[in-house]
């Protein structure tokens, strides 16, 4: 007879004692008994640490809890709980969320039945402060609706094989949000990973729910993709020229390059982040315009930005006041052949009016271009508001989940910032933008700011 796996199952906690009792109790609940609960109370200034006490008593034998002087974070957390843990498999379960009661049961017979997978995570319901639920959120099918992998587990209720992650150095302590996407990158492609197309957990939704600290996780996603993409050092690595058209003027928006934003030109804001970028191999400052490139030649001679390539180019065969991107990000592909006697292997089309786009958001795009395996990346930003679109009896809401502040992942729009473009070269020359698989950077609206206007300039000068 054949013994059931004890699965470790583990319990953050700081200041979230007013749920941690619902939390528990779905734990004791569960169909599958095969278990073990660590509770781990980070330094709370509530009740958390008594309500936890009190609930180890319930099962002393089973639950286990650990009292954190001062807080460590998430990532350190489960390091150490990965050291205590027993379990053939391991899950986190956030104090302020409860699981279902066939969740335990449902993961261990996935994991137990194919055993090629080391993760496998499920749908969930939404629901308010109180516990009413909003609504379900069903995540994409592994392999089938997600075949590009930009949908990671959520960091929460993913259960994995507990040897997997120790192979693979645990969790990254630097990094302290989104351990679900550093999960999915460490283990996915190594043991395999399968979703269950149930829900498995109650996600509550509330103020202080630190999933809601949104430039927090986009930081943190770009570590791990800088990590990760280091990782893929070899012998060689890809040549990138990164363009930058500028046009002097617009209609009502005269010497575009040369205005200052905080201090400094639109220019040089441009060519330094891009500069500064270690996986730029060139610089390329593309205009119409030589006045633009005596500039951007002045700034260099200045020591205000560093050294980099200029070329003037005609109007490839437009008048209009929107730039022809694939042309261009051509053409400089073609000047960096002349210049390198090599074509590069990534070319990245850069706006001079984001400028707030940071050297990490473009590390970051390459870093996605080479781990995904995509033709393309795009930065974008998240559709925050109802968005319609017309039908056949009028307006249709494509993203109804936003009326009750929930992002669903079939309802997630995005907008291109024009902020970043980057794409293979050999896909560039395939007369396509973009190619067939595209993926993304998703960019806060802050760092999504494009100065089109001298108004929107005002006191940044």
């Amino acid at each position: 007879m054949s013994v059931s796996p004890l699965v470790t199952v583990y319990v953050p906690c700081r200041n979230y004692g007013r749920y941690l009792t619902q939390c528990v109790e779905s734990v004791l609940g569960q169909l599958y008994t095969e278990w073990e609960l660590i509770l781990v109370d980070e330094a709370s200034s509530d009740d958390s640490a008594a309500i936890a006490e009190d609930l180890r008593r319930r099962q002393p034998d089973r639950i286990t809890v650990v009292q954190n002087p001062e807080p460590i974070g998430l990532q350190k957390l489960a390091n150490r709980v990965l050291g205590m843990a027993n379990g053939k498999y391991m899950m986190r379960l956030d104090a302020d969320d409860w699981l279902d009661e066939g969740a335990l049961l449902l993961m261990v017979s996935k994991l137990e039945a194919t055993p090629g997978v080391g993760l496998v995570y499920g749908n969930y319901f939404y629901t308010d402060a109180e516990g009413q639920v909003l609504g379900m959120e069903r995540r994409h099918r592994l392999g089938a609706e997600d075949r590009a992998g930009h949908l990671p587990p959520h960091g929460a209720c993913t259960m994995f094989r507990t040897r997997a992650l120790k192979a693979v150095g645990g969790y990254s302590e630097d990094i302290d949000a989104q351990d679900g996407w550093e999960l999915w990158y460490k283990l996915a492609n190594r043991v395999g990973a399968a979703s269950l197309d149930l829900p498995v957990f109650y996600y509550r939704q509330h103020d202080t729910s630190l999933s809601r600290d949104y430039q927090r996780l986009l930081t943190a996603r770009s570590r791990i993709f800088a990590r990760i993409g280091n990782g893929l050092e070899g012998g060689y690595k890809p040549t990138c020229a990164a363009v930058i058209p500028v046009r002097e003027s617009y209609p009502g928006f005269e010497g575009v390059p040369y205005r200052e934003y905080e201090g400094r030109s639109l220019l040089e804001r441009a060519i330094s982040s891009a500069a500064e970028a270690s996986v730029v191999t060139t610089v390329i400052v593309s205009s119409q315009s030589q006045r633009v490139l005596d500039f951007a030649a002045r700034l260099e001679a200045e020591g205000r930005v560093p050294v980099h390539a200029r070329v003037l180019r005609d109007d490839l065969g437009t008048s209009s006041a929107k730039l022809p991107i694939r042309d261009i990000m051509l053409h400089a592909g073609h000047y960096y052949a002349e210049l390198t006697g090599t074509s590069p292997d990534v070319v990245v089309f850069l706006s001079i009016h984001a400028v707030h786009r940071r050297t990490e958001h473009l590390e970051k795009a390459i870093n996605v271009l080479r781990i995904t395996e995509s033709d393309s990346v795009v930065s974008v930003q998240e559709e925050r508001e109802p968005v319609f679109a017309h039908g056949p009896d009028g307006l249709s809401l494509l993203n109804p989940g936003r009326f009750d502040d929930l992002s669903y992942d079939r309802e997630r729009l995005y907008t291109f910032n024009g902020a970043i473009l980057s794409i293979w070269w050999e896909i560039l020359q395939q007369e396509s933008l973009l190619g067939d698989k595209v993926a993304y950077i998703e960019m806060s609206p802050e760092d999504s700011l494009q100065i089109k206007n001298a108004t929107m300039l005002g006191n940044r000068q």
